[in-house]
């Protein structure tokens, strides 16, 4: 029950970031170069997979981003500033458009929580490698 009050003042502060967060607009997400992790976990590679499936679409191959939607390869979407729980209600409840000018992002039906895992899972391993965060920042958990 000690959780349930964590969860609302996270919830409370991912709304105010979508509020008073600075918009990165100043460049195209299409065009974002993303280096490959040398090496995925197998979460991770199922992440992919289901990545390729439910996101690649908008956020592009290897999270690059697409004319329909910003790269996840960004240090807006740093684990510090967007949390792994901001990508479960991202899928669960779709987003507000506030860091991009790509409009609101739709809820994604279909989209079980262990396969959001694995999705966090794998774009957390690409921000690693492409020096998002450091390890002793952020450690995937996968």
């Amino acid at each position: 029950m000690a959780s349930l009050p964590l969860f609302f003042v996270l919830l409370v502060a991912l709304i105010a970031c979508g509020e008073t967060a600075t918009r990165h607009t100043g460049h195209d997400a299409a065009q974002q170069p993303v280096a490959a992790p040398a090496e995925l976990t197998e979460a991770a590679r199922q992440g992919e997979t289901v990545f390729n499936t439910h996101c690649a679409q908008c956020h592009g191959q290897a999270a690059a981003g697409t004319n329909l939607g910003p790269t996840l390869i960004d240090r807006i979407y740093h684990p510090g500033h967007h949390g792994d729980a901001a990508f479960h209600l991202a899928v669960v409840r779709g987003v507000r458009q506030h860091h991009w000018t790509f409009g609101n992002m739709l809820p994604v039906p279909g989209v079980s929580e262990p396969q959001v895992n694995q999705i966090i899972c794998y774009v957390r391993h690409l921000q690693l490698s492409a020096g998002i965060f450091k390890p002793t920042e952020y450690q995937p958990t996968c």
